[in-house]
């Protein structure tokens, strides 16, 4: 194929030799802009010629600053064409943070537009302005030793620091772009349309995966009256829902037939969501919103490996996932890519080998599963003695029909110190008139497995999560509702790993087994006459059974108590519903049961066989049974933890 990677040193000679075989192939296609290949390429030619000019050092770093998606992608060719690296910089950027921006890239000068001349011209750095044809000023600086064959400088997200500036090479671009040609397929024919801003690793992607295959770019395209207008759509899950969602009262389904669409109405053949977590149900949403054969990918591609890390479709899947809600799946490495679990963490080998890098991200390889997502390490939060992960708890809330998404902050912020209570922040689903409040929100959390710890004590609705320009949930522009004051009095707050559920189980464990033990001091003999009567026996044996008789007074009130207050404290160790009943069941009838057991055995004749059957049958064989309940829940681990825990202690060895 003209232009493949095999006879290509740069990544830009692929893009040239689409220029130079199809000069008149649209390249970029705006609502405002149409630039062909042939325009493209002579208007990077053009700015490299005045970069050199300016004495560029080969491998030095240029700060593209623009907000003309196009002009940036000509500043970026134009770069890469005079031998230097690019490094996109929002011109609209506060001042402060651009220029940590900018020195974190050790950029040498900077790219832009007349009109942001004065904005962007900080550090004395020379500015090159597109639209100004005059002599730039000398470059003049001293190139990173380590800049071989670096092509960019790609900026992290930045949701749980500041943004790193992350080299790219054009070796692991190239690799790269080998590796999107063999999973998505673009043909010189697709429109693809890329929504991720310049200024981040997506949009490097997005851009090298449609010019370098000769396709055409479209940007900054609004969805017209006839659809979308794009055969590959690149972009964040909140963005493909709205563009992808049928208009009301829109009929038929485009997999099912039903009427044939115009050709513009076509909903994409491919498209590829990346950026945010997308469940798996949520994926399934999506293909059922394509035609029959069209593809969803749910991609996975931090700064660190270029964008290009894992890809997961649901033809992966050897069978049905129990709870499509409740997972994420990023499924397997991309070619020339490799990923690796270690202590929870998933590591990304880059395309075209090298070392392993951490994402910061949690993982999971469950056996014949697709590697699983399973939330940021950094969004993990501290209550009371131990750690919650918010992810599952926050999938388990989207599940719900009134929710669409929802987060889980800590009181002291995504990533702060020791949270005293949690905050549920929910966008509502476009159909439910209201939210759910708090309890009935914890209810259902618990029917899902979540631990007791990890559930919200407040919920707050929002019409909308607040999200970057990426389309990620930016968690620091949450609010904190204040938590109530009798609450924090009492020590409601999770600093002290009390909740309001634990408070009521701390009253029940102090007066309802009084209560109870009260009442079956007073009504054994009501209910069982004569079956505590100690006439005749010896005095030292007679206050051993009474002894006796007051612990099964005791055991009952304890066992009332745990049946009224106790589900909280198993409920919070996660394990499935069915177990926790079980288990719930099985502790209160070992405590309750001794009481009318043993009065009832002291009445029954021994040669009644009968009744001494009945009396077996009714309390002995059901506390063995409940005593092996009890087991399996206190040793039962889900599959999956044990596969973990079985390769962090293999990891740990090697």
């Amino acid at each position: 194929m003209p232009g493949g990677t095999e006879d290509a040193t740069r990544i830009h000679h692929l893009f040239e030799a689409h220029a130079r075989l199809a000069p008149e192939r649209a390249a970029i296609q705006t609502e405002t802009t149409d630039l062909t290949y042939g325009e493209l390429d002579r208007a990077a030619d053009a700015l490299a010629r005045r970069l050199r000019a300016a004495g560029l050092p080969d491998g030095a770093t240029v700060a593209v600053r623009t907000d003309r998606v196009p002009d940036g992608l000509v500043a970026i060719l134009g770069v890469l064409k005079a031998g230097g690296a690019y490094a996109v910089v929002d011109p609209h950027e506060k001042p402060a943070e651009a220029a940590g921006l900018l020195r974190r890239a050790a950029a040498v000068a900077v790219v832009t537009q007349r009109a942001h001349r004065a904005r962007v011209d900080e550090g004395g750095r020379p500015v090159i302005c597109l639209d100004d044809r005059a002599r730039p000023a000398p470059i003049e600086a001293k190139v990173p030793a380590n800049s071989a064959g670096r092509a960019a400088l790609l900026f992290s997200a930045g949701t749980t620091s500041h943004r790193r500036a992350l080299p790219a090479t054009h070796r692991t671009l190239l690799a790269a772009h080998a590796a999107w040609a063999e999973v998505y397929g673009i043909e010189p024919d697709d429109r693809c349309l890329v929504t991720a801003p310049p200024d981040s690793a997506a949009f490097t992607g997005g851009w090298i995966r449609a010019l370098c295959a000769g396709a055409t770019l479209l940007l900054n395209v609004r969805p017209t009256g006839q659809g979308l207008s794009c055969t590959v759509l690149d972009t964040d899950p909140a963005t493909a829902a709205r563009l992808l969602a049928r208009p009301r009262g829109a009929g038929g389904d485009h997999a099912k037939g039903g009427g044939r669409p115009a050709e513009r109405d076509r909903p994409p053949r491919l498209v590829a969501v990346s950026g945010e977590r997308l469940t798996l149900a949520e994926q399934v949403e999506l293909e059922e919103l394509l035609w029959t054969g069209a593809r969803v990918i749910n991609v996975y591609g931090p700064a660190e490996v270029a964008g290009c890390g894992t890809w997961f479709e649901t033809g992966q899947l050897a069978d049905p996932a129990p709870d499509p809600h409740a997972v994420s799946y990023l499924g397997r490495p991309m070619p020339g890519c490799g990923v690796r679990i270690r202590s929870g963490l998933v590591w990304l080998t880059p395309p075209g080998g090298g070392a392993a890098v951490p994402t910061g991200d949690l993982g999971r390889q469950r056996k014949g599963r697709p590697l699983e997502f399973r939330g940021r390490a950094a969004h993990r939060i501290k209550v009371g003695g131990g750690v919650v992960h918010p992810h599952e708890a926050e999938l388990a809330l989207a599940a719900h029909p009134r929710i669409r998404d929802a987060v889980i902050i800590g009181d002291t912020g995504p990533g702060g110190g020791r949270a005293s209570y949690l905050v549920a922040h929910v966008e509502p689903a476009s159909d439910a008139r209201r939210v759910p409040g708090a309890a009935v929100l914890r209810q259902h959390l618990r029917a899902r497995g979540i631990e007791e710890r990890a559930l919200p004590d407040t919920v707050v609705t929002t019409d909308a999560l607040p999200r970057d320009r990426a389309g990620k949930v930016d968690r620091g522009a949450l609010s904190l509702p204040a938590v109530p004051a009798a609450a924090r009095a009492s020590g409601g707050g999770k600093g002290v790993s009390i909740r309001d559920e634990d408070s009521r189980a701390v009253v029940g464990w102090f007066f309802v087994p009084v209560i109870a033990a009260v009442f079956a001091a007073i009504a054994t003999d009501a209910i069982w006459p004569g079956s505590t009567d100690l006439t005749g026996v010896p005095g030292p044996w007679r206050q051993l059974f009474r002894a006796l008789y007051v612990a099964e007074w005791a055991a009952f009130g304890a066992g009332v108590a745990f049946l009224l207050s106790g589900w909280p404290l198993l409920a919070r160790q996660g394990k499935p519903l069915s177990l926790t009943v079980a288990a719930h069941v099985s502790l209160v009838w070992l405590m309750a049961s001794w009481w009318p057991q043993d009065n009832a055995y002291r009445l029954a004749a021994k040669d009644d066989w009968p009744q001494q059957a009945l009396l077996v049958y009714v309390f002995n064989v059901p506390l063995m049974i409940a005593a092996v309940v009890v087991a399996v829940f206190a040793v039962w681990r889900p599959p999956w933890r044990r596969d973990e825990e079985d390769h962090e202690e293999r990891s740990a060895r090697v």
